[in-house]
């Protein structure tokens, strides 16, 4: 079984949400006193003010992600790279049009995978 190499874009995205994951934490364990009020306060409207920062921040970057998909995919054949829209691999003629027929129901058997 081969596994789906992650961009490197979804690797900042996850450095990002790690960085935001220690600032959280950070901000909440560094609070001067337990005990009093006001500073419980200060550290809520911070912590919040981080949070809403984190989602916003997520909301942008999971838009740049969207938009920017790569334009090829893999054969699950040979694992060569085609580009998107390409009905058969060029390398081993794997049918990608008989998969999705395939995998809607169609009663033909499934493509060859060697």
């Amino acid at each position: 079984m081969r596994f789906p190499q992650l961009r490197v874009f979804t690797w900042v995205i996850l450095v990002i949400n790690a960085i935001f994951l220690v600032w959280v934490i950070g901000g909440i364990a560094s609070r001067p006193n337990p005990d009093d009020p006001a500073a419980n306060v200060g550290t809520a409207i911070g912590v919040g003010l981080v949070i809403g920062l984190w989602v916003a921040a997520d909301v942008i970057l999971g838009i740049l992600w969207l938009v920017t998909k790569p334009r090829t995919r893999d054969c699950p054949a040979c694992g060569r790279t085609i580009k998107r829209g390409q009905m058969t691999c060029k390398s081993c003629g794997y049918d990608f049009a008989q998969a999705a027929r395939f995998l809607q129901g169609d009663k033909q058997s499934p493509p060859d995978l060697a």
